[in-house]
């Protein structure tokens, strides 16, 4: 245990599991990544031959964190990582009065790069803008880490046994196991199955169109359906099968940590 963590604590004196998760974004620990993640990459070190290093998974993380599109091949993912990190290091240099000083031509440019420029908006304006949004960039990815730090946590220590607040399982869609818990049009998957499991099995089992066929076969357990959700089959079924075709599906690895196994350690 490090000493920031062992300090977060002594602190709070409550295990991250049972911590909300206002309060654990606010410790050293939800900022832990693993050593040999592109995460732990300091984005002054970055280069096409540091970043294509990582296998494509990571690298699209990567680009998630820095808010650049995800499309195309390793390399094309780096390089706009690259230009998106030199970018804010060149916004983090200037000041709202220094941007706003600049040619209107040139702050446009510079605007349209983050996404921020509309036409209507003076120089001083765009400044303010354009320092929102670089502090919003930064405060997004340190969220996100977080987010799925905390989401680990829970996660691993509801598979031990530990007890972990009820509202830590909601958040993350988890049984009292720490399994993800799917829904299927706002109803926990295992109580759909429960209130209507003819036609949960045929919409995960079936093809659409052969859903949309058994609907019309079996209007006794297209019936039950309306438990779930009154007027949930007004289509036809098409978006029962969706959802359950959704919640059915098999639970993905949190993204940001993909290749983590629950049980070990970052």
């Amino acid at each position: 245990m490090t000493n920031n963590v062992a300090a977060d604590m002594e602190t709070n004196q409550k295990p991250y599991h049972e911590m909300t998760f206002a309060e654990y974004e606010t410790t050293s620990h939800s900022q832990t990544v693993p050593r040999w993640s592109v995460l732990a990459v300091p984005p002054e070190q970055y280069s096409l031959s540091v970043l294509c290093r990582f296998s494509s998974d990571h690298v699209r993380c990567l680009a998630f964190l820095w808010g650049v599109n995800q499309s195309g091949s390793k390399e094309v993912l780096a390089k706009r990582i690259i230009r998106r990190h030199e970018f804010r290091v060149m916004l983090s240099q200037e000041s709202e009065e220094s941007l706003s000083r600049k040619p209107r031509a040139i702050l446009v440019i510079i605007a349209q790069e983050a996404g921020v420029y509309h036409s209507w908006l003076n120089r001083k304006e765009l400044a303010r803008q354009l320092k929102e949004w670089h502090r919003a960039a930064r405060q997004r990815a340190r969220t996100e880490i977080a987010r799925t730090r905390h989401e680990l946590v829970v996660t691993k220590a509801a598979r031990r046994g530990s007890s972990v607040p009820p509202e830590n399982l909601e958040r993350y869609h988890l049984d009292e196991h720490g399994h993800r818990e799917r829904s299927i049009c706002g109803t926990p998957a295992s109580r759909a199955l429960q209130t209507a499991p003819a036609a949960v099995t045929a919409a995960r089992d079936l093809s659409k169109q052969n859903f949309l066929n058994w609907v019309k076969a079996n209007p006794s357990d297209v019936l039950r359906v309306s438990l779930i959700q009154p007027g949930i089959l007004a289509d036809g079924g098409a978006w029962f099968w969706k959802a359950v075709q959704d919640a059915l599906a098999p639970a993905e690895v949190p993204p940001l940590f993909a290749g983590i196994s629950i049980d070990s350690e970052i």
